[in-house]
């Protein structure tokens, strides 16, 4: 009975120890890729944070000495303590103390991940953009589909087809002090590049206001959109002009009294028709 005994917890020692073999790796193995996969998190929302950013301070995308603050900015909201204030001009050093890094980010020795805060590169650029590939055959094509995009495309309306692309990349380098174990050897920090990218369109063809001369005026826009070269402008005159002697007569004889309203072609940017106004 006893040497029963013993070897059944003989056997129970060897099945936990087998066990223990395999299952502690795998524990500490998914603690890390939690902490790796938090990181991805943040890399992603700092790409949208920066990318977003561009659509309502456009001219600091476009300055160099802008972007660099942009990119601090990035640095101190999204990789580091989850919890620290936003300040104005608070810039995360490379010597950062520990209390200012997010704990969560740390190898199985208290090593952090983001080794530096220079690790985390960021970068903004304005790709070309078009979009409209018939737009662009229009361009380049000659014939009837150049006359169209000419008569009706974007530029007839003073707009711009192609730019106001912005595009925000942010790479995180993890433990790049840690190369050579890139097969795993240790169940330290594993050395990883972390990468996002954003796009957003910036330029959505917003006016400045209804009225006036100014190009980002909705009247010029609409003014140089309705333009036609003389030649048309003449036929029409022409064919419009029995119509004006039509209502001229028709208010001299007290039958049209708005007769001399009548503008065609032209348009008022402002106003909304009585069946598009709720009661």
């Amino acid at each position: 009975m006893c040497t029963e005994a013993r070897r059944q917890r003989g056997q129970a020692l060897v099945e936990t120890f087998v066990a223990a073999l395999v299952l502690v790796p795998l524990a500490l193995l998914a603690i890390l890729l939690g902490k790796y996969q938090s990181m991805q998190q943040a890399t992603i929302a700092a790409s949208r944070t920066l990318a977003f950013e561009c659509t309502v301070r456009p001219g600091a995308c476009a300055n160099g000495a802008s972007q660099a603050a942009l990119a601090e900015e990035v640095r101190r909201r999204h990789f580091g303590r989850i919890d620290r204030e936003i300040l104005s001009n608070d810039v995360l050093g490379d010597s950062a103390p520990t209390h200012e890094r997010n704990p969560l980010w740390v190898d199985r020795r208290g090593q952090p991940l983001l080794e530096r805060f220079t690790d985390v590169d960021v970068a903004l650029s304005s790709p070309p953009f078009d979009a409209g590939r018939s737009t662009a055959i229009g361009r380049a094509a000659s014939g009837a589909a150049a006359l169209l995009d000419r008569l009706a495309g974007p530029a007839r309306f003073g707009l711009s087809i192609s730019g106001g692309l912005v595009e925000a990349r942010v790479k995180l380098r993890v433990s790049p002090g840690e190369a050579g174990n890139e097969r795993l050897a240790r169940l330290d920090s594993l050395p990883l590049s972390m990468q996002a990218r954003t796009a957003v369109l910036t330029d959505a063809w917003n006016a400045s206001g209804p009225y006036g001369g100014d190009p980002g005026r909705v009247e010029a826009r609409v003014e140089q959109g309705s333009r036609l070269d003389p030649v048309h402008q003449a036929q029409i005159a022409v064919g419009y002009q029995l119509t004006r002697w039509t209502l001229e007569l028709m208010d001299l004889a007290g039958l049209e009294p708005s007769a001399g309203a009548f503008t065609p072609h032209h348009v008022d940017v402002d106003l909304v028709p009585a069946d598009r106004i709720a009661p």
